[in-house]
């Protein structure tokens, strides 16, 4: 802890001394770019103003062709400002009419320019700063074209501007080949800026001294508290060590099983505040430990509920009476879920098949899945396996509404199927339109709805179920389903919706009903991927052969 605590304050003027240098280094920085920034702004004022002043007083010149009165005013010009260093004109058709280079305001140095000044040449192509400025005029509107470039090893901003007469010039004047009526010419400038280096030179030499000197001062003050912190820490931890060794025997008495183990407290500060902290992690130890035992408990209970609502739908193996074969599958979002499904035989060759989707699922949800179940039971019984799917919901919906007193309702569809007469009898309670896909005579198949209406189970006491018949053909596929398969979502949040689980059907339709349930069941996974079920999903096919 000492060896930390001298770290920890070594660290901290380090990092103090290396935030004071950042700043002054910053705020020397800072000021020299305010100077650059000047310098340029009084160079950008001055070359524009001069450019377009020396373009109004090259006017007629330009018009009347006099050459040396030109060059006159660019000697003059070339003699009078200090920081031009080079400065030409060219006529209409871009031809140099005078080529001037200056050092130090000594005049103008013409021999820097092959052939005699007024001789009308092009423009030589290593003339950069005119290729430049017709870039630059290529890539702009106004007429003014302003760049920096590099000659003779030193860095000079350079402004170009048309000669224009009665007319405002433009970068697409100036840049076209036919002169027209009103195109007098050209000037070209060249500021020196060799005094930013000289300002950067000078600000680097006066940051690196008051870098020094900051760096110096703080090791000479940080030195000092290092000294000063790893006395004091020294101290501390002697004051420290001894209620943490009697802290770290208690909790070696904890961790071999005597959980009646505490210390004692007999200070506010944080060494007192860690002790009670102790003591209530110890209480605390006692109290999860019978938590857990009582979880363990509810969880074997909760797998007993599970394996007891198992039994409570039939199991996925494939059923076959006659012409008509039916598979089933259920997955419940939690240990115990709140849909539920099953089939019976029922007398004259039919097949009861009822499916129902409690609000909700977990344990409560179950209990009234098995409500439901006992319901159905009952009313086969009380009718010797002969009840009409009306009267069916009617009794299911008197058990779940006694049963549940409208906290919880339940949808449900029950259906009948004459395997003899090839035909279906159904009553809905609130739940989804099961699906009618019949395959047509070029292959293709086509879906219908089993649409009936009617209130949930445990919504009204007294709800009453009208019922229809819809004749079946052979290749028809029924399928009943809950809401958990089309509603679930993936990773992303995104619904398997109702035209996925269509398309899985059709696609599954040639198998049988065993394999197509399999197959879709197969699909939807595949989309929800590890996403944990938001509902319960059940799914029942049947197929008419």
């Amino acid at each position: 802890m000492i060896l930390t605590s001298t770290l920890l304050v070594l660290l901290t003027v380090v990092g103090f001394g290396v935030l004071n240098v950042l700043n002054i280094r910053g705020v020397y920085d800072e000021s020299t770019q305010k100077r650059i920034n000047v310098f340029r702004e009084g160079i950008k004022s001055k070359a524009e103003a001069n450019t377009q002043l020396i373009a109004a007083s090259l006017i007629e010149f330009l018009a009347a062709g006099q050459d040396s009165s030109i060059q006159l005013v660019i000697d003059y010009i070339g003699k009078r400002d200090a920081g031009l260093r080079l400065v030409y004109v060219l006529d209409a058709r871009k031809q140099v009419i005078t080529y001037c280079r200056t050092e130090n305001a000594q005049g103008c140095d013409h021999t820097a320019y092959p052939g005699t000044p007024d001789q009308h040449l092009d423009v030589r192509d290593d003339e950069q700063t005119w290729k430049q400025a017709l870039a630059t005029w290529g890539s702009q509107k106004v007429a003014t074209a302003s760049f920096d470039i590099v000659e003779d090893g030193k860095k000079v901003a350079v402004y170009a501007y048309p000669v224009f007469y009665s007319e405002e010039p433009t970068a697409e004047t100036a840049l076209a080949d036919d002169p027209g009526d009103n195109r007098r010419g050209y000037v070209v400038m060249a500021y020196d800026l060799s005094p930013i280096e000289a300002f950067a030179k000078d600000a680097r030499k006066e940051k690196d001294e008051a870098s020094y000197k900051a760096a110096v001062k703080t090791g000479v003050v940080g030195a000092l508290f290092v000294l000063i912190g790893t006395l004091l820490a020294i101290f501390q931890g002697l004051q420290i060590s001894k209620p943490l060794k009697l802290l770290a025997w208690k909790a070696d008495q904890i961790a071999r099983g005597d959980l009646e183990a505490r210390v004692e407290v007999r200070s506010t500060d944080e060494i007192g505040i860690l002790g009670e902290n102790f003591n209530f992690m110890a209480d605390q130890i006692v109290v999860l430990l019978h938590q857990t035992a009582e979880k363990a408990h509810m969880e074997k209970e909760l797998e007993v509920a599970r394996t007891i609502q198992e039994t409570l739908v039939p199991p996925n193996d494939p059923v076959t009476k006659g012409p008509f074969t039916l598979a089933g599958y259920f997955q419940p979002a939690s240990q115990c879920g709140g849909d539920w499904w099953t089939w019976h035989e029922m007398v004259g060759d039919k097949v009861l098949v009822v499916v129902g989707d409690v609000t909700g699922h977990g344990v409560p949800s179950a209990m009234i899945t098995a409500a439901a179940k006992a319901a159905c039971d009952v009313a086969r019984s009380q009718y010797n396996d002969d009840v009409s799917v009306s009267t069916l919901l009617e009794i299911m919906n008197y058990a779940i509404f006694e049963s549940a007193k409208r906290k919880f309702v339940m949808t449900c569809f029950a259906s009948i199927v004459d395997v003899k007469k090839r035909t279906i009898t159904y009553a809905n309670a609130g739940h989804n339109f099961p699906y009618l896909y019949r395959t047509g005579e070029d292959g293709k198949g086509e879906f219908g709805s089993l649409m009936i209406r009617g209130n949930r189970l445990g919504d009204l006491k007294e709800s009453k179920y009208e019922e229809k018949v819809t004749e079946l053909l052979p290749g028809d596929i029924l399928v009943w389903y809950t809401d958990g398969i089309v509603e679930c979502e993936n990773a992303p949040g995104e619904e398997y919706g109702e035209k996925r689980f269509r398309a899985s059907v059709r696609r599954a339709a040639a198998l049988d009903a065993g394999e197509m349930r399999d197959a879709i069941v197969s699909d939807a996974n595949a989309f929800f991927g590890e996403t944990l079920r938001k509902d319960d999903i059940t799914l029942v096919i049947g197929k008419i052969s």
